[in-house]
């Protein structure tokens, strides 16, 4: 007797009517399927050891709502909810809800090694990538920048794998342990995409990880510049060009610095200004500024943003630095400052007039 006859039996008991003549025939067929149990329909048929009196097994399955031996005798009805499908309790973070996934508990020992394997063979191991990704779920930083910095970080290992990397780095001493070193590089890489987030004025705590996680300065700008030459123009969150302040920015800055253009094309003409204004234009935008309508805002690598500074002052640092680069004399350099004067340029111009040859400032700068 197997687990299909059993309920072939039932359906026929459940099929016969109140019907004198018909009942002779249904009592000959409980009596076929009843024989071994006892007459209560709701009692389990099964031993005072709680062992199948066929077999011997203390083995069960709940098929349909009843109990069954792994013999196949059926034992009873089941205790569990008919509508209720056992799910692993406690799944993993990274568990896939997709039905199928996860095999229900069973005692049955043909059932558990089929989960084993399943399990074997469906198991995925953490990539370079992946523990990355861990790392800014566990930063604390929201739910948006967290998803915003997994696209970087994937859009960049799909260009270059960021795990085959083996540049130098000073956070990694010679004796660093090998794990150490490759959580060192995750962070890092976590660290360098909340950074280029935060450059497109998307406000996180790169800065306070940085410190926290013992990340080298220097490590991550490097990283950070090499990530934002894997994924430029490719990740729509690293974009700020249609942000108003943006925008409000850039036309700050080109004010002043057209108005520049404009006196130096009375000093030097028309030709010179053009020159020196594209090569200013230039300048700003390295110092992670806008100037036209559709360029981008961040901060530069060095310590002080000049994105703290007044746009006027901006503009007039880029000028002065393009006029250099152009070999303009000093005392047309002066001569333009004396026309157009900007807040906050005496102690730079002071140090222009200071310097003994040209190249000096370029240096410095």
């Amino acid at each position: 007797m197997n687990f299909e006859d059993n309920r072939n039996n039932r359906d026929n008991n459940d099929n016969c009517t109140e019907n004198d003549s018909e009942n002779d025939i249904c009592s000959e067929i409980a009596k076929g399927n009843n024989d071994i149990c006892s007459d209560s329909e709701n009692d389990i048929c099964i031993d005072d050891n709680g062992n199948c009196p066929n077999c011997g097994s203390d083995e069960t399955e709940s098929v349909d709502g009843y109990e069954y031996c792994t013999c196949g005798l059926e034992l009873g009805p089941s205790d569990y909810d008919h509508g209720f499908v056992p799910t692993n309790p406690n799944p993993g973070a990274d568990a896939n809800d997709e039905l199928g996934t996860v095999m229900a508990p069973t005692v049955n020992p043909t059932y558990r090694r089929l989960d084993r394997l399943h399990r074997r063979e469906t198991y995925s191991r953490p990539g370079f990538v992946d523990g990355i990704i861990r790392e800014l779920v566990d930063s604390g930083e929201g739910r948006a920048i967290v998803q915003a910095a997994s696209e970087i970080i994937e859009k960049a290992n799909a260009k270059e794998s960021l795990g085959a990397k083996r540049h130098a780095l000073r956070g990694i001493p010679s004796d660093m342990p090998k794990d150490d070193a490759k959580q060192y590089k995750q962070r890092l890489y976590a660290a360098a995409a909340l950074y280029l987030l935060y450059q497109s004025r998307q406000n996180n705590r790169a800065r306070i990880l940085m410190q926290q996680w013992g990340l080298e300065k220097y490590d991550l700008l490097s990283t950070k510049k090499m990530i934002g030459a894997l994924v430029r123009g490719e990740v729509r969150s690293l974009s700020n060009r249609e942000n108003n302040a943006v925008l409000a920015r850039a036309r700050d800055i080109r004010h002043p610095l057209s108005t520049f253009r404009d006196h130096l094309a009375s000093q030097e003409g028309q030709a010179v200004a053009s020159s020196v204004y594209d090569l200013a234009v230039e300048i700003i935008r390295g110092m992670g500024e806008p100037v036209m309508d559709g360029d981008e805002m961040s901060h530069p690598d060095h310590p002080e943003p000049w994105t703290n500074h007044p746009a006027g002052e901006v503009a007039g640092k880029a000028i002065t630095m393009a006029m250099l680069e152009l070999r303009l004399s000093r005392q047309s350099i002066m001569e333009l400052h004396r026309t157009y004067p900007v807040y906050n340029l005496d102690a730079f111009l002071d140090r222009i007039s200071s310097q003994a040859r040209e190249g000096d400032f370029e240096e410095e700068a």
